[in-house]
Order: structure tokens, then sequence, then C-alpha cells
């Protein structure tokens, strides 16, 4: 006997384990041939695998006749006695709003009225009808867009709470199913509109191909499932790896240079591609390039770089690589005048404080200035490009910057950076050094003792 689709969808769902027993599945029905025969499919396995059905339609908006496939697809659920969900967003100017694509918008909305139906009836999983031509179709056009390899896998059987039943049928046993059954569904004209992406590669790109061998379709799916399998593996040496050497702190990844340069590149780039998408969230709008430029970036000698990539922003800060979803705000400008002992709040996190003292009496991080050295009012100022402070063991001045490169101070400290000024000249950085022009006697007595406390210290 025939191997019929329903039996080939059944074996998908076992190996699988795509439906467990007395799940509930949400299937997103569109009218279109694919979700109808998905529909059919699991309602007749169901009752032998003991799981309930529920029917989600999203009308997008988008044509005179979306009213009409909602009906349709509404009918067809109360002539199969099945919960019905269904809603309608101008996906147009969802697009809009958002500066979308058509299809991008689309998606996204589809999958956030499905996980809403999902979490209203305590759905555990939700099918979508992808099959084997779609695959193929998803597969060029990542390849075409510039993946890197793990885009050749296409869509997965399981993502999350999305499953896809019907990888492995292609369209035309699909539209055989339909007819054996005399089942109707509805026809998108947009399907055929080949300003979209994936139209055009259905319409033209995959039927040039399979002219050149009739099982193109075929061989790009299985090609994509292959590929699956060996990126399943990966993400298990992803995930020790990271564990091993990166870090994560309220949405900031941070990663030894030498240990990701040590790495074989087929490692290394999937490395800096699954840290991008741990900090965006998301792999989408990610491309090759992206990685490979970070890539090259990163053996640049150069000690402090950054990168904007979409909605991710990385950097090099010395022995390490810093990935955020955004760059970091620049610190405020601080310019203040400290006119004699006392606190002065700089900022929400630092205070000047600033008392009489002895030198035997100041204990580091705080320093300590001779009645000599001070003279009121100082400065408190933000760094400046060209500031220079006179060195302690020499009568010359030094710029802060090469200052700042010996102490390997991050450009995000240096912009933080505080400098403290007496009639002019640098008088001390906090953090850093102070200035000493003249010997100070061991015995010298009347001083001052400043210390920057931090939020966290007690005053």
């Amino acid at each position: 006997m025939p191997y019929s689709l329903v039996e080939k969808i059944a074996d998908t769902i076992a190996q699988h384990q795509l439906i467990a027993s007395g799940a509930t599945v949400v299937i997103g029905v569109s009218g279109g041939a694919d979700s109808v025969c998905l529909l059919h499919v699991l309602v007749e396995l169901a009752g032998q695998h003991h799981f309930d059905v529920v029917v989600a339609h999203l009308d997008h908006g988008l044509r005179d006749e979306s009213a009409d496939d909602a009906l349709f697809v509404q009918e067809l659920a109360a002539r199969l006695d099945l919960r019905f969900f269904k809603r309608r967003v101008e996906v147009g100017g969802l697009a809009q709003c958002n500066r979308w694509g058509l299809e991008e918008a689309g998606r996204e909305a589809r999958r956030a009225f499905l996980s809403e139906v999902a979490d209203q009836v305590g759905g555990a999983v939700i099918a979508l009808a992808h099959h084997r031509d779609d695959q193929s179709e998803t597969v060029l056009m990542h390849l075409a867009r510039g993946c890197g390899v793990g885009g050749l896998a296409g869509m997965r059987w399981q993502e999350g709470k999305y499953i896809r039943p019907m990888l492995s049928i292609c369209r035309n046993e699909i539209n055989a199913f339909l007819q054996r059954h005399r089942l109707e569904w509805r026809e998108d004209d947009s399907n055929r509109n080949e300003r979209f992406k994936r139209n055009l590669i259905r319409h033209q790109v995959l039927p040039a191909l399979t002219r050149y061998n009739q099982q193109t379709v075929r061989h790009i799916a299985e090609l994509a499932e292959k590929v699956a399998v060996e990126e399943a593996y990966w993400q298990q040496q992803l995930d020790d790896w990271l564990g091993h050497h990166a870090c994560e702190q309220q949405g900031q990844w941070q990663v030894a240079c030498l240990a990701l340069c040590d790495c074989h590149p087929a490692l290394r780039h999937r490395l800096l591609r699954e840290l991008l998408a741990r900090v965006r969230g998301t792999t989408r709008g990610l491309g090759g390039i992206h990685v490979f430029e970070l890539d090259r970036q990163l053996f640049s000698p150069a000690p402090q770089w950054q990168m904007d990539l979409p909605c991710c922003w990385a950097a090099r800060r010395y022995d390490h690589l810093v990935f955020r979803r955004e760059a970091p705000v620049p610190a405020a400008t601080v310019d203040m005048v400290i006119n004699g002992p006392g606190r002065y709040r700089v900022d929400g996190q630092r205070t000047l404080l600033v008392k009489r003292g002895t030198s035997d009496s100041c204990e580091a991080p705080a320093v300590w200035f001779s009645d000599q050295q001070i003279d009121f009012p100082l400065r408190l100022r933000s760094f400046q490009p060209g500031d220079r402070i006179q060195m302690a063991d020499s009568a010359g001045h030094k710029k802060l910057k090469a200052l700042f490169a010996e102490h390997r101070w991050t450009n995000e400290a240096r912009q933080r950076a505080l400098v403290l000024e007496c009639r002019g000249e640098i008088l001390w950085v906090p953090e850093l050094r102070q200035r000493c022009c003249l010997p100070i006697s061991r015995d010298a007595k009347s001083g001052f003792v400043l210390h920057v406390l931090k939020a966290k210290d007690k005053i």
C-alpha cells in the first residue's frame, strides 16, 4: 500500500516528538491549501494520539477578500467542531509604524497572535503549515541574503513552542491530498506577486533550478535537515565553551579576546554569531557579513575599537570583547567649583569629600595635599583631550591620554575621568595619580585629604 500523507506526518510527529499525549495544539490556519491540509490531517490524528486541536486565524487586512478568508476558516472550524479564534490586524500600518517590510510585519503579527491564543487555551504547541518547498525557498533566501552555515538549516521541526509537522511533505502531495478528499481552500492572489522575495524565489529561481535537476527542492530540503543535525551538535559545543570563557551581567556579555583568537575559525565564527544572538535575542537581520567583519576586526592591533551592528554594539576593550544591545550612554560632563572642605555631589554615583587632615591620616585611594599645594577655589571637571599633568618624578608634563593608555583605561572610563585643577594646573586625577611639583616634607602636618566616594561607599 502507498505511504499516505497522513502516515508520513504521523511518523514525523512521533520521530521528532512534536506533540505529547494530552496536549492542546493551536493551528494557524490562513485558509490556504497548506494550512487546510494540516488542519484536516491533525484532526484525523487527534483522536488516535489523544491531543486537542484549536484553530486560530489572523486577518492581515491587506486584501479586500481577507474578511471572506476569515469567514471561510471560521465555518471550517465549526464543521469540524473545533474552538476558533480570530483577530484582524492592519499589517500595512504595523509595517509602516515599525519600518518593517510587509512580510516581516505579517510574521510578527501572526506570531504574537498565535502565542496569545496558545496562552489563553493552555496550548503546549503551535502548529505551522510550512512544507518542503517552503523549506527550500527559505534556504535559498538565507543564502542570497548572506547567511552563516546555520542559515542553511532553514526552518526546524521545532523551535520553542512552534512545530512544523509537514516539513517532509512537498506541495504536490498537499494538492493531491486536498483533491483526493475534495477539500476546499482559499487562494491568495498575493502569493503570485513577485515583489515579495519569497514569491520571486518560488516562481523564478526554483523553477530554473528544477529545469537543471528535477530533484532540486528535495535536495535542498535534505541539505537543510543535515545541517540542522550538525548545528544541534555545534550548539552543544557553543554552550559549553561560553559557559567556561564568557560571562554575562545585566545584558552585557564579555569574553577574552585571546580565548577567541585561539579557536579554530569554524568555532570562532559560530561563537561570535552566538554572542550577537544572545545579546540581540534573535539572529534575524544578522548576516554572515556582520560576523566576518567582526572576526576580521578581532585581529586588529588596535587595543580598543567598537562596531555598530544591527540591534547590537560590539567593542574591544584591551583584553576583552564586549557585546551590548546598545552602546553605553556617554558620561555627563562635570564642571564644578570646590570652594573648601565639604562634600560635593559629582553625579548620581560619585561624591567628592574634602576635609582637613594630615598625611598620616590619609589612606589610599584618598590623596593628601599640603596647604602649600592647595589654593581654593579648585575646579573639578571632566577630562578633556590635550590635558597634561606634571609628573612626580620629573619636571616635565605628560598627556593624560598617554597615562590612560599605560593604565589600560577603557574609553568609557576615560569619559568618566575627573581632573582636579588648582590655578589652571591639574593636581589630581582620581584613581590615577596626583601632581607633586615639589618634595613635601614628611613633617608637614597641615593639609587636606581628598577622596572620591562611590555610591556603595559609606560616607
